[in-house]
């Protein structure tokens, strides 16, 4: 799989006449060269429904004057450039229109649109479950037939929204299905879904079954292995950090996918916000930031642009692509095939519902980003897990706040115990509402705490933020526990009583009582740690430090010493691979402060403008049972000094502007 590529979207109005009129087959194969990209996605049919070439299931572009996608991918071909094949799947406003029954119908029996409206602007939704599907796979036919040189399929917006129309009130009756019910309309979705995955997959592995397939679903659901490892040849992670994917969704999909042990590259773009906003642009520093942070995680990287309607060549984006990528290109050989080294596993939330393959899928999970924000920023190194994950390689699981244990779940923490492992438990995870807690955390569970606004903690001394010695309110309800024969972790207060319009008391939250409530804030016991508050998301919802750094100490008390010691900023980020063929660990650095400009379209926007440089900064690594050899800067080839003390190496980095890769060449086995 190519790491160096560019998605170049091209959805164009039949409104638009001068479709191509600038294109010059020269210039654009030797502007991609140039600027390092070794794949580009182009297009075959776009979400107006256009395709860019002779068609006889849709319609070509009614301005184009000639068969654009075979001139581009001869372009990119001629500069060994890959051209993987771009379908439109659940948009096609040609379909919609010139078949109507088609569109797809929500429960009020009203056309489905992006954003709701159903006479706005938005693109309208197509109902896999009518005949739109196989016009969309005798497409994909026809591009595999006619493009056999093409180099993959990327089939765009591909999950079905629930529907009520007529094509689905019709065989939901036939199969004994009452579209009247939400769970049944729910269950016939997935069902449509995996017909869409069914019958691309077909039409493409008619021609060639060795062609790369990708669905994109805009987030990979967590929990669902089983359904990319059937109907994808890779994953792609839709991740524009400066629109509602934010800078902390990237690591948390690349750390679910890595464990995966196949390829994947990661999705952004050079818009200063959202997919197609033409005319405006990233700065490069920015872009090379997240190419870097990409390549942090083993990935490799996808930036989304958006070719003119005149398909000239668009110089200031090649500029800021040409600059990250000539970054990345230096230090590929130092990524590929390298491994994350994680000393936590972090058991999804997401993953133990596992979520269907029905709308929309959502970005947001409180529990899991919120686990990922506070491991990050503590420069923990972790890994995110799926039920069917193997946990033996871990010092210790998180379970965040709602994490739903079943048998097997429970008899596969119980044998990771077992084993020596420890596991931290928050919130409502491995708490059945019937029986209680799952494990024996030295405590009882009562209930779920009668103040939905939240309550107050005053944890013990060694969990304590360094600058609290009051109780701190938590944002959301604790669980109310009692001890049995575990360890306390701290009191948990009660507000006077839950604000409402009849009653409150102050600007905000209700203050505290002036004694405990008797339920405690967490207990320990044995292998098993449990905070009593969903403390991962009420730090994802509140960003308080007190917080953060209750959790953090939490966490370094049950780990010990961490695999990294460092003095960078909260800010920065580092990642630890391992490419045991080469003999080497190699570590990621980054930094970064993404800063509030504006809003647009309802997403802050935080645009990284520059870096600044830092001086300095101190590693202490574990190396796992190996002495370092050498220590150097994989860009410059600077030797770096380091001192050794058993399995641990040290040393400092001496300047840091955005990003740094550092290689710990291998000595011998310790």
């Amino acid at each position: 799989m190519r790491l160096r590529q560019v998605h170049l979207d091209f959805h164009t109005s039949d409104l638009i006449e001068d479709i191509g009129s600038r294109f010059d087959a020269d210039a654009f194969g030797r502007a991609y060269a140039s600027a390092d990209v070794d794949s580009v996605t182009i297009f075959s049919k776009c979400h107006h429904g256009h395709s860019y070439h002779p068609t006889r299931i849709g319609r070509m572009h009614p301005h184009l004057k000639f068969d654009l996608m075979r001139a581009q991918i001869d372009a990119l071909h001629r500069h060994g450039i890959k051209a993987p094949l771009y379908l439109s799947g659940g948009w096609d406003e040609y379909a919609a229109n010139t078949q109507p029954g088609w569109r797809l119908m929500d429960d009020k029996g009203l056309p489905k649109r992006v954003g709701d409206d159903p006479l706005g602007d938005g693109w309208a939704y197509l109902d896999f479950a009518s005949p739109y599907l196989d016009y969309l796979c005798r497409q994909v036919e026809e591009v595999m037939e006619n493009y056999p040189d093409g180099d993959g399929i990327f089939i765009d917006i591909t999950y079905q929204q629930l529907s009520a129309g007529p094509w689905t009130q019709q065989r939901m009756d036939a199969q004994g299905m009452d579209w009247e019910s939400p769970d049944d309309r729910a269950a016939f979705s997935e069902q449509v879904n995996f017909e869409l995955f069914d019958g691309v997959q077909k039409a493409v592995h008619k021609y060639n079954p060795s062609t790369p397939l990708f669905f994109n679903l805009g987030h990979v659901r967590r929990g669902r292995r089983e359904v990319y490892k059937r109907y994808f040849s890779h994953l792609e992670l839709e991740s524009l950090p400066t629109a509602k994917w934010g800078y902390d969704h990237f690591p948390l999909s690349a750390r679910y996918v890595d464990v995966f042990g196949e390829g994947f590259i990661g999705m952004t773009g050079k818009f200063h916000h959202l997919w197609g906003e033409i005319g405006s642009y990233k700065t490069p520093e920015a872009l090379t930031y997240e190419v870097a942070a990409m390549q942090a995680h083993g990935a490799g990287s996808s930036i989304g642009d958006h070719l003119h309607p005149n398909c000239e060549v668009d110089v200031t984006s090649f500029r800021s692509i040409g600059q990250a990528y000539a970054v990345a290109k230096a230090a590929e050989p130092w990524s590929i095939g390298s491994r994350n080294r994680a000393e936590i596993g972090v058991v999804s939330t997401e993953a133990s519902r596992r979520p269907a393959f029905v709308g929309t899928p959502s970005p947001a999970e409180m529990a899991d980003e919120g686990a990922a924000r506070v491991l990050l920023e503590g420069k923990f190194t972790f890994d995110v897990l799926d039920t069917d994950a193997d946990f033996s390689p871990y010092k210790l699981l998180i379970l965040p706040d709602a994490v739903l244990v079943d048998a097997a779940l429970k008899t596969a923490i119980e044998a990771f115990v077992a084993r020596g492992g420890k596991v931290l438990l928050s919130g409502q995870s491995g708490i059945d509402p019937k029986a209680g807690f799952l494990f024996d955390t030295g405590a009882k569970w009562l209930g779920t705490s009668p103040y939905p606004s939240g309550d107050y903690a005053l944890h013990i001394d060694a969990l304590r933020a360094d600058f609290v010695v009051d109780p701190i309110f938590m944002y959301l309800p604790s669980e109310q526990i009692t001890l049995t024969d575990g360890t306390s972790l701290g009191s948990v207060y009660d507000p006077y009583f839950e604000r409402s319009a009849r009653h409150f008391s102050g600007h905000v939250h209700t203050p505290r009582q002036s004694d405990p409530s008797g339920h405690v804030a967490g207990s320990q016991k044995g292998a098993f740690t449990y905070l009593a508050h969903p403390v991962f998301s009420c730090y994802r919802k509140s960003g308080a430090v007190a917080i953060l750094q209750m959790v953090e100490n939490c966490i370094r008390g049950i780990l010990g010493e961490k695999m990294i010691a460092t003095d960078l900023p909260r800010a920065g980020r580092v990642t630890l691979r391992r490419q045991a063929a080469q003999r080497r660990d190699v570590l990621h650095v980054l930094h970064a402060n993404p800063s509030l400009r504006g809003q647009l379209r309802g997403d802050n926007i935080q645009p990284i403008q520059d870096f600044a440089t830092l001086q300095g900064l101190s590693f202490d690594l574990d190396l796992g049972g190996v002495s370092a050899e050498s220590v150097r800067l994989v860009h410059s080839g600077e030797a770096l000094p380091f001192t050794q003390s058993g399995q641990r190496v040290s040393f400092t980095l001496p300047r840091l502007t955005g990003h740094a890769v550092v290689e710990i060449r291998h000595g011998s086995t310790r």
